[in-house]
């Protein structure tokens, strides 16, 4: 079986995120696509949603899609996990993944833990953002929805939110004053 990770902070989930799942789907060879949020992104001092919260709002989006699993691995680590760590718990039960990242991963890849060897495991898919380049040698994602969680959390917006969980997530940040 051929899986897609998409992992990431979904701080909050957006419709970005969505049209990168669906792009993937579209596109790419694969039997299954696995969200995984993060418990806290290695590379960021927290977050604003809790994990807990981030991955429910994720399970409500993706529900009635057979072709698409939320995974809590992350999350129930309690901890930040590194990508070759998810990567080789999968390995265990998946022959081929492919990996996706956003284009603004792109500059700091190679130097992720243990990044040759992540690299020898995965194939990598990165979605276009903000018109940043590819360098070729990259599976591409074209995904025209330009959005970044960063942004949204600063003036959250519903029109940018999956309608299953835009009123729920609006309503956290907004109480909540995550910038």
């Amino acid at each position: 079986m051929n899986i897609a990770l998409f992992g990431g902070s979904f701080d909050p989930p957006h419709l970005g995120h969505l049209q990168v799942v669906h792009s993937a789907l579209e596109t790419l060879d694969i039997d299954k696509l696995i969200v995984v949020p993060t418990f806290v992104n290695p590379f960021k001092a927290g977050t604003h949603a809790p994990a807990t919260l981030r991955l429910q709002w994720l399970e409500e989006m993706f529900q009635d899609d057979k072709k698409v699993k939320v995974s809590d691995f992350e999350v129930r680590q309690n901890r930040a996990v590194r990508s070759i760590e998810t990567v080789l718990y999968y390995k265990k039960s998946y022959e081929k993944i492919y990996f996706i990242i956003g284009a603004d991963n792109l500059a700091s890849l190679k130097q992720w833990h243990r990044f040759n060897e992540l690299d020898t495991l995965v194939t990598w898919v990165v979605a276009t953002r903000d018109n940043r380049p590819i360098e070729s040698g990259y599976k591409q994602l074209n995904v025209a929805y330009n959005i970044s969680s960063t942004k949204l959390r600063e003036n959250v917006h519903q029109e940018h939110l999956p309608k299953v969980v835009a009123s729920e997530i609006k309503t956290y940040y907004e109480e909540h004053h995550a910038r």
